[in-house]
């Protein structure tokens, strides 16, 4: 029995060795492809500039600016450049933003819940200059000529009075360039941002504001942060009773306190308003609880009509962010802006749903699709969904904030939108 199974083991020791001489041989050539990277890794990174230079004669003069880039510094054109092929233009190594965040870690001051545009974009080049400039953070412009790129200086600065750090082009005084977790970029938020400089319990500021206890106030709520006509940068836009300098009219005399906490305090002068929230789709007792009317105006000054806190668009986002963070990701944006809300909605209410100005007929009455329904599949009382058994309007077929696809559609226009309805039938 001993000799008959010698085969056996002699047949599973061949198959162990020849499986021990595979795995060494893929451990081997393992190693040397580490090596290999290594090596490949080590030599993209030493200094190639001079053999770069010898074709690239024109390059050799960003060497000559003040500010370096460091691979630049170093030689190291191969840290962002392929020398031999690549799928990307100039020979790159990757996507430009990937390059970047390969040095310059993404989390590290540019992610926030809100981001500027070019970094959302991943378009570093926008401001920034690859290689080299003679200024700080390889800016292609000065600072304050880079934002105005996109920032309208004219929009800006239309008041006489200007904020000293604005006009000196020092934007970043106020605002990060990248992210931010603030509204705006800020690099504080509104009640702290002004403080950092303007000390509120100086006796200068207490003697402008009439003796008023302002600490903790939003300076925001009476001056416009860049320019303005007005003297301290008042807001151009102002309540009577703060132009006729008539605090007392609202507050007690010698504090920030207001005379009455309810809507009363608004609706003795503005006695007509609540006959506008006397609909069935209303913003009674939106926000604050006490007076929901300073939830959207502000009681002093206004660069904005009717004294809005601000854009449309941000004043509405504040509770509205579900709606803003969709229109964030869609690809697709109703008017390329859908800032503008009383464009489409009433501020204070309506009769119609979603607090549209003219109900299904909003597209076609405000003047930006007057031809709706002329030449368009049939909307109207008498077309009924299917699905819904509910009239059909604009907003079957289209999201009026925003969608991925063309057209602000919900489903793509080649046929998954028509199938939705028109079924195929055996």
């Amino acid at each position: 029995m001993t000799l008959a199974k010698r085969p056996t083991r002699l047949r599973i020791t061949k198959r162990r060795a020849k499986f021990a001489a595979v795995a060494l041989l893929f451990c081997a050539i393992a190693v040397l492809v580490l090596l290999q990277t290594q090596v490949s890794e080590a030599a993209a990174l030493k200094s190639t500039s001079s053999i770069c230079f010898e074709c690239h004669k024109e390059a050799k003069s960003m060497t000559a600016k003040s500010r370096l880039h460091s691979p630049v510094k170093k030689g190291e054109c191969t840290a962002c450049h392929n020398p031999h092929a690549s799928r990307h233009s100039l020979l790159l190594g990757d996507e430009t933003v990937r390059l970047c965040y390969r040095c310059h870690e993404q989390k590290k001051g540019f992610e926030g819940e809100v981001v500027h545009e070019p970094v959302e974009d991943g378009d570093c080049l926008a401001c920034h200059d690859p290689h080299s400039a003679d200024r700080g953070a390889l800016l292609k412009k000065s600072w304050s000529a880079t934002c105005y790129t996109c920032h309208k200086k004219d929009e800006l600065a239309k008041g006489e009075n200007q904020h000293p750090n604005f006009r000196d082009g020092k934007c970043y005084v106020c605002h990060q360039p990248h992210a931010s977790n603030r509204d705006g970029l800020l690099v504080r938020d509104r009640k702290s941002i002004c403080t950092n400089c303007h000390k509120p319990n100086s006796a200068v500021l207490k003697k402008v504001h009439y003796g008023y206890d302002i600490a903790g106030s939003d300076c925001l709520d009476c001056h416009t942060p860049h320019s303005s006509d007005n003297k301290g940068l008042v807001s151009d836009n102002l309540h009577k009773p703060f132009a006729d300098n008539e605090c007392e009219s609202c507050h007690t005399r010698g504090t920030n306190r207001v005379a009455s906490n309810g809507i009363e305090l608004c609706t003795s002068c503005h006695d007509t308003t609540l006959d506008s929230f006397n609909k069935i789709y209303n913003h009674l007792a939106v926000g604050n609880d006490e007076n929901f009317c300073v939830s959207c105006h502000t009681p002093h000054a206004s660069d904005e009509p009717a004294l809005i806190k601000g854009k449309q668009g941000r004043v509405c986002f504040v509770c509205h962010v579900n709606t803003k963070e969709y229109v964030e990701k869609s690809k697709f944006v109703h008017n390329d802006d859908i800032s503008n809300c009383a464009q489409c909605h009433v501020a204070h209410g309506s009769n119609e749903e979603y607090f549209l100005s003219s109900g299904d007929e909003t597209c076609s009455t405000e003047q930006c699709h007057p031809e709706q329904g002329a030449f368009t599949h049939p909307v109207g009382p008498t077309v009924i969904d299917p699905r819904s058994k509910v009239a059909m309007n604009c907003a079957t077929c289209h999201n009026p904030m925003g969608s991925p696809e063309e057209f602000i559609l919900y489903f793509d226009r080649e046929m998954e939108l028509c199938v939705q309805c028109h079924k195929m039938m055996k």
